[in-house]
């Protein structure tokens, strides 16, 4: 029996779009990790659940918005190496972005093929 090497968990995958995501988002970041530890699952469901509820009440800039996408555009990439960072990506951030109309019309436009393509298996 194998067993998983450190490098095999989606952390240390997560580490750029992680860095990205903090120094981007610093408040949204710092008061996550406050409450969710070093889960990742569960910081990027909130972030998704941000994102969503940002854009549904026009609270963020726009460029704010626009680096929201960047992330999750990263973490799409990393998904492409990494099945379990698929599997968070897809039960995490956009569902929230599925169930908020403006986000889903504006994910359309703003994510990548490969986190289109996610959210996309979402409707089905």
């Amino acid at each position: 029996m194998k067993t998983r090497k450190a490098s095999a968990e989606p952390g240390p995958r997560l580490s750029r779009v992680n860095q990205y995501l903090e120094k981007n988002f610093p408040d949204f970041f710092a008061e996550a990790r406050f409450q969710v530890g070093d889960d990742d699952y569960f910081l990027y469901s909130r972030f998704g659940q941000y994102l969503a509820h940002s854009i549904e009440g026009n609270r963020a800039p726009r460029h704010k918005i626009l680096r929201g996408f960047t992330v999750l555009n990263k973490m799409a990439r990393a998904s492409t190496k990494d099945p379990e960072i698929r599997g968070m990506m897809v039960s995490g951030p956009l569902e929230f972005i599925m169930d908020a109309p403006k986000a889903r019309e504006l994910a359309r436009k703003r994510l990548s093929p490969v986190a289109q393509g996610y959210l996309e298996s979402l409707c089905e």
